[in-house]
């Protein structure tokens, strides 16, 4: 069993044209994160998901009500302090996060 403790997360470029886009994060197909943010917005997260295996594949969605959600990005972060930059479907995110 792993940890990841997230930090924060910054909206650099969001994907939503209209309103703030709402984000929602996984590790390994659960869902553990979600917020609403624009762009140049910033989320304190500061909190600590345990996750089964060896690895946490992070996935990083924008939620759509009128079609399938956006992946914006995977990522799977090493051991110790990562910036993962999520970067599909015109978004940019970077979360701040540390794998133990």
């Amino acid at each position: 069993m792993g940890a990841v403790k997230f930090y924060r997360l910054e909206c650099i470029k969001q994907e939503d044209w209209n309103g703030k886009d709402d984000i929602y994060i996984t590790i390994n197909g659960k869902r553990v994160y979600s917020t609403r943010i624009g762009e140049d917005g910033t989320r304190t997260i500061d909190k600590t998901y345990r996750f089964e295996g060896d690895v946490a594949e992070v996935r990083m969605y924008e939620s759509d009500d009128a079609d399938a959600d956006d992946l914006l990005g995977e990522q799977v972060p090493l051991l110790g302090y990562n910036e993962l930059k999520f970067r599909e479907d015109g978004a940019h995110y970077v979360l701040s996060c540390e794998l133990s």
